[in-house]
Parts: C-alpha cells; sequence; structure tokens
C-alpha cells in the first residue's frame, strides 16, 4: 500500500490521452485505508489518479482543474450495471446513473422514476403526532385561541401558512406569529411567550422551531398554555426535551417507534400535521373534499419548504417535490399565485427545482432578511387582489435590496479575512486560513449572514459563521461542508453562548461581545481536531464517462426522468475526456464573466456554457484538448432544440495547470 506522503508518479504521455476509465489500469492503484485517506499534494503539472475514496476513484485534479477539485468517479460492478441497463432498457450510461445513486434493482429504480403519491408515509407513522393532531382539534372544537408560532424562513413560512389554512378551514380561531430576525432571532423567545399567552392563547404551536426551546416552553406551560412542537432540528446537547403536550419530530423514537424519513424538513412535518389535524377534524381516515382540496395545495407549499431548506430529494421528500412543482403552476392560493407572478413566470409555466432554489426561495426569503417575514405569511394566507400583488411587489423590492446588500457584505469579509486580491498570494493566504473560519463586522446585517457564509463555504470549502456586531452582542448564522456535523461544534461552544442550535449543514448562534475571541479560538481548536484536509478540499462527484456522441437529445430526456434535482439528487454530472476547442471561445454575460465553447470529438460536435469562467478565454486556443465535468441539458428556443454542455469544471489534457 502506498504511504500518504508518497508522491505519485506523472501519468505518461500516452496515459494522459487514454480514456479516464482506462487509466485506472494503466496506474498502479491500490484502494486507500481509512487511516491513509488524506490529501496529499500530487505533482503541479500532472493529473492524478488518487485511489479509492469512499467508493470512488479520484483523479486528483485539485491543483491542475480550473475549480482546483478532485473528481471523483464511482465505482460500480459491471455486471449490475449491464443488468440494470438491461432490465430497464436503457442505454448503459443511464444504468451507471441508477447504480451511482443506489438504484441496483430494477423495481426500485422504477419506483424512483415514477414517483407515486400513494407512497408517502401516513402521519399516524410519525411518533406523537396522533396526541399533537388530537390537541388542536380538540382546541378548534373549544373555540380556544391557537397561536401557531413560525420560523422566519421558507419552511417556516410556508409551515405556518398550511396550519392556518387548515384550522381557518374549521372555523377556528387561529393568529400567527413569527419572530423578527433581527430584534428577537430563531425560534421561541421568553418575551414573546408571555405576550401570547397574557394576550390570550391557550394553544401555542411552533413550526419549524421549538424543539430545543426547553425555557421558552417551560415558561408558556407555567402561564397555562398547552404547547405543540413541530420540528425537524437538532434536539438539545444534553438531550433534554421541552416539557411540551406534544412533539411532532421526524428523528424523535417513542416507544421504539420511529419515522422512517428522518430528513422531513419543517414544511414536511407541517404538512403531516394538518393532515392528521384534517383526519381528527374529519373524525375519518379520509378527509373531506375540502380538505383534499388543501391537501393538494399544500404539496406545492411543502415543495417550496423542502427544497428551500436543502434536505435529501430522495424517498418522500422526492415525492412531495416532485407533485408540489407539477401543482405550483396551478395553485389557486391567491398570494401564492400572485408570488410566481411577480417573479417573472407565465400563468402556467413550469417551475422546477432550480427555480425553487434561485428564484422563489430567496425572495420568499427576502422579507424576513431585510424586514419582517409576516409580510410574507400573509402573502400566504390571508391576502387577496391587490393586496396580495401589493405583497408580492414587495418582495421583489425586498430580493434586490438584499443582493446588493449581500455584495457588500461579501466584499466585507474578504477584507475581513485579509484575502488578497493578487492571485499569486492568494494560495498561500488559502492555506493559512483556519479549518473554521469566524467573520465578524458591526456593517453586517443579520439577515443576510447566512448567505455570505454560503458563499463563503464554496469559495473557501470551510466551515463559516459569519456574524453581525450589534452593540454589546454578535449574531449571526452558519454553514458547513459536506462530512461535518456543524451542530457538533455549535455544542462544543455552548458554554460561551447565549443562544444557538441547528443541524449538520447549518446552524445559528447569539453570543456577547465579550465571548467573540473565546468562541473563535474554540471553533479554530474544534476544527483542527475534527475536520480532516479531505473534508476541506472540494470534491466533484461525477456518475460517468462519456464521449461527445453519447450527450445527445435522448440521454437529456432520460436524465429529465431523475428531477426534481437537489442534495442527495443531484443534476447528473459526466466527465468528457479529450474534447478540443474548435472555434475561438467567446465571452458571454453583462460583465464577460462566462465562457461560451464549442467543442469537436470524432467528427462530433457540441455547444457549451461555462458560468463564471470568463478568465479562461485567452487560456483556451481553438486546438486545446481538455477533460471537461458538465452537466447535458436539453435547451429550446424559438421552438428548436438542442444539447448544450453546462461545464461545471475543466482541465487541460495535458496536465498543464491553469495559473489563473
Amino acid at each position: 500500500m502506498r504511504r500518504r506522503n508518497q508522491r505519485h508518479r506523472p501519468l505518461s504521455p500516452r496515459q494522459r490521452r487514454l480514456p479516464l476509465r482506462e487509466i485506472a489500469t494503466q496506474v498502479s492503484l491500490q484502494p486507500l485505508c481509512q487511516e491513509s485517506r488524506r490529501i496529499f499534494n500530487p505533482p503541479r503539472r500532472s493529473v492524478t489518479i488518487r485511489g479509492m475514496l469512499n467508493g470512488s476513484w479520484t483523479i486528483d485534479t485539485h491543483l491542475c482543474s480550473y475549480r482546483r477539485k478532485r473528481w471523483a468517479l464511482p465505482t460500480i460492478d459491471e455486471a449490475i450495471v449491464e443488468r440494470l441497463s438491461r432490465e430497464m432498457r436503457v442505454p448503459r450510461v443511464v444504468a451507471q446513473v441508477l447504480a451511482r445513486r443506489q438504484l441496483v434493482v430494477a423495481a426500485d429504480a422504477h419506483a424512483f422514476l415514477n414517483p407515486q403519491f400513494k407512497d408517502i408515509f401516513p402521519p399516524t407513522r410519525m411518533p406523537g403526532m396522533g396526541a399533537a393532531a388530537g390537541l388542536i382539534a380538540q382546541a378548534v372544537r373549544d373555540r380556544k385561541k391557537i397561536t401557531l408560532y413560525g420560523d422566519y424562513d421558507v419552511d417556516g413560512i410556508t409551515g405556518t401558512a398550511m396550519l392556518w389554512h387548515t384550522l381557518k378551514a374549521a372555523g377556528a380561531n387561529v393568529e400567527t406569529y413569527i419572530p423578527h430576525r433581527v430584534d428577537e432571532g430563531y425560534g421561541l423567545n421568553a418575551d414573546a411567550v408571555s405576550t401570547l399567552v397574557n394576550g390570550g392563547t391557550q394553544l401555542l404551536v411552533t413550526i419549524d422551531c421549538g424543539v430545543s426551546a426547553i425555557a421558552p416552553i417551560t415558561l408558556a406551560r407555567k402561564l397555562g398554555a398547552d404547547v405543540v412542537v413541530s420540528d425537524h432540528h437538532e434536539f438539545a446537547g444534553d438531550g433534554q426535551m421541552p416539557p411540551a403536550n406534544a412533539i411532532v419530530h421526524p428523528r424523535l423514537t417513542v416507544d421504539g417507534q420511529t419515522y422512517p424519513n428522518p430528513d422531513l424538513c419543517g414544511a414536511g412535518v407541517a404538512f403531516k400535521l394538518a393532515w392528521a389535524v384534517a383526519q381528527q377534524l374529519c373524525n375519518a381516515g379520509r378527509v373531506n373534499e375540502v380538505y383534499r382540496a388543501l391537501l393538494l395545495e399544500f404539496t406545492a407549499l411543502a415543495a417550496l419548504g423542502t427544497v428551500a431548506d436543502v434536505v435529501p430529494l430522495t424517498g418522500e421528500n422526492r415525492i412531495i417535490v416532485k407533485y408540489g412543482l407539477e401543482q405550483l403552476p396551478r395553485t389557486k392560493l391567491a398570494g401564492l399565485r400572485a408570488f410566481i407572478k411577480a417573479a417573472g413566470y407565465e400563468e402556467g409555466a413550469k417551475i422546477d427545482a432550480t427555480g425553487v432554489g434561485f428564484t422563489l426561495g430567496p425572495r420568499l426569503n427576502a422579507a424576513g432578511r431585510m424586514g419582517h417575514a409576516r409580510e410574507a405569511v400573509e402573502l400566504l394566507t390571508s391576502a387577496e387582489g391587490a393586496r396580495a400583488d401589493e405583497i408580492a411587489t414587495y418582495l421583489e423590492s425586498q430580493n434586490r435590496l438584499r443582493q446588493t446588500t449581500e455584495k457588500r457584505m461579501f466584499e466585507t469579509a474578504l477584507k475581513t479575512l485579509d484575502w488578497p486580491e493578487d492571485a499569486a498570494e492568494q494560495k498561500a493566504r488559502y492555506e493559512a486560513l483556519p479549518p473554521i473560519l469566524v467573520v465578524a463586522h458591526e456593517s453586517f446585517h443579520a439577515g443576510v449572514v447566512g448567505i455570505v457564509a454560503s458563499r463563503l463555504v464554496e469559495k473557501f470549502n470551510r466551515p463559516t459563521f459569519v456574524l453581525a456586531k450589534n452593540g454589546h452582542e454578535a449574531h449571526g448564522s452558519a454553514r458547513s461542508v459536506n462530512g461535518f456535523e456543524l451542530h457538533q461544534a455549535i455544542e462544543a461552544a455552548r458554554d460561551l453562548l447565549i443562544t444557538g442550535g441547528g443541524h449538520a449543514m447549518a446552524g445559528g448562534v447569539k453570543l456577547s461581545m465579550e465571548q467573540l475571541e473565546a468562541f473563535t479560538q474554540r471553533l479554530h481548536a474544534f476544527g483542527g481536531q475534527h475536520l480532516t484536509a479531505e473534508h476541506l478540499t472540494p470534491l466533484l462527484e461525477v456518475d460517468a464517462v462519456i464521449d461527445l456522441p453519447d450527450a445527445c437529445k435522448a440521454l437529456c430526456q432520460y436524465i429529465e426522468k431523475l428531477a426534481p434535482f437537489g442534495r442527495g439528487n443531484p443534476s447528473p454530472r459526466f466527465v468528457l475526456q479529450g474534447v478540443k476547442i474548435a472555434a475561438p471561445p467567446r465571452r458571454v454575460g453583462a460583465a464577460g464573466s462566462h465562457l461560451q465553447l464549442n467543442f469537436s470529438q470524432n467528427r462530433s460536435f457540441a455547444r457549451g456554457i461555462a458560468f463564471k469562467m470568463g478568465v479562461l478565454e485567452p487560456h483556451l486556443p481553438v486546438g486545446s484538448e481538455l477533460h471537461v465535468v458538465t452537466e447535458v441539458k436539453l435547451d429550446s428556443w424559438n421552438g428548436q432544440e438542442r444539447v448544450d454542455l453546462v461545464l461545471q469544471d475543466v482541465a487541460r489534457a495535458t496536465g498543464e495547470a491553469f495559473d489563473i
């Protein structure tokens, strides 16, 4: 077995031009053991096969490709691929994509390609659901005042809207409450709970929050209110549960009962709770026509929350999102229709998961980020006609303000990190960065810190906390990298925090300014102990190696069957090896930041677009031979369809690095 610090021998000129799928047979390779999966630095001018990593052969291109990432190719039993191709009657490359998603049995693959609503788990499978739904239904019958306490993100907003419609349809006395992101922060707080209960709230129902709110829920019970918690976030670090009357949570275990989908988001939990409440109000497993119509509408709201919360789009989540995306263009909810129209969609236009993630989600989030999310809740609940149009237009303006603020904050964050503008100096600074980044500044807007944290993670591939300084306190959001449980880092600094919580990939904290330096050092130490170089090196996973003729319309149609795409089910990515630049590249976009390319291979031609790679234009003369990682998309324009390559990364076939 190779030692971890042993340098790999560069590929020979002949090996560089072999199909990537054949290189592994030409280079002496042995799988790395668990203890030796550290990142090594390959020779600067080579494309190096690293070895086995989580079941994938990895081409170590992070010093040679433009993105400086490692391309991970799956190792899949050829017999499985051939059998799946034969039984499913699909091309071999499609079978490989399915197998890459652990769909190695034809029946499972068929179910994945054809999700059915009947396969959604009944709400009663979730522990605590019966007690929660019964308590809410009884409160409706007793005309008790019910307050829905939701979170201010898309997940909480849509979940709150679903339960509001459910209760209003039964004539309930129901109100909603969304905390102010800046003034109150995430989750329940004692002041809000006191105000609500003293104002007459008899039943408090939380949406997308509450499972770690021990003190506020204790206060609510002490003041005489009943409490139902619906949440999906991590439990308190010590395992303590709030003293609520009922708790519904996809990872809760009660008397040995567990829910089959632990990755259900807050909106998904609210969808199930609304369904169960409707069953209770109808005194039957099958709900009446009013609730049937509402539950159909709720799939659209649940899809918004599921995509925006970036939970895995597999299993039940995939079914919810598929049917919800189909419902979005035909929704009868006045506020949702106005919102979709204001976002630029024509009536009845198709909306995919990308549209939710990058168009609808940010606009719905903008209210809570830049102002107050209660307007977004109003839009999805009671707003109609002119009022719905007014709020939808307001969300558009708030989103534009968010974009401007985000750009300014990101630039400030780079300066805070002493990030040099000179490319030659950036490599040294990158290597000197701590394993966990903590960036705090008095000019930061607390509503945008999460987005900036995500952008910093994308740039530096390190877990990142972005905090807004506000007088004697700092509070903000954090985002993580794959494989690192962010909430564990937060728990490691719990004694330094006023509040804090989250899950594997995201979290939030509030702390005294006096504790900021200690908090930063604690996270640096925790990161040094728990983050490996593997965590901190970007990995670009691909599904298969194809030739240019394989990138055809038929492949695009098969790929479309795999949608919706997102976490856990990304849009398939392919390696094209040895393609040549067939015409001078052309910079496109307002600032010339993107690159339009034409490729050729064995008398086949294809057009490609490389987003944010405009700087490569002078480095890719006609005839350049490249390996590329790409998505394959079917583009329609003026009634004509053509296949486009959407490049994710590019490397010279010679192994020579891009010194940019």
